[in-house]
Order: C-alpha cells, then structure tokens, then sequence
C-alpha cells in the first residue's frame, strides 16, 4: 500500500492488468488461488522485486 500512494486500487489494477477485487485481497491478506500471480504483476507495475534476507549462522 505504500507503494501505492495516492493511487486507487482501480488506477493500479489497470496499470498492473488485474482485477482490482484482486489487489484488494493481496493487500488485506485474504487469500485467494490467484494471489502469487496478481503479487508478481503488481510487483512488475511498481518496478519492484522480491528479497529475502537470511540470518547468519553463530
């Protein structure tokens, strides 16, 4: 939703190509069979890619 900003759901959803019920289930968590696909075309949309940060072992 940040990343969002001023936008609505429905300007990002066009830009993103999804429906925009859809990035209204990704962005309240509710799950749905279609969310890893509607998170990969949003994320494509903001320009952003996925990270993971793992713990150094001691």
């Amino acid at each position: 939703m940040k990343l969002r900003g001023k936008a609505t759901r429905t300007q990002v959803a066009a830009i993103a190509g999804v429906r925009p019920i859809r990035l209204k289930e990704l962005e309240e968590g509710t799950a749905h069979p279609e969310n890893l696909r509607t998170l990969a075309k949003v994320m494509r949309a903001y320009r952003v890619r996925l990270g993971a940060a793992l713990p150094a072992g001691r």
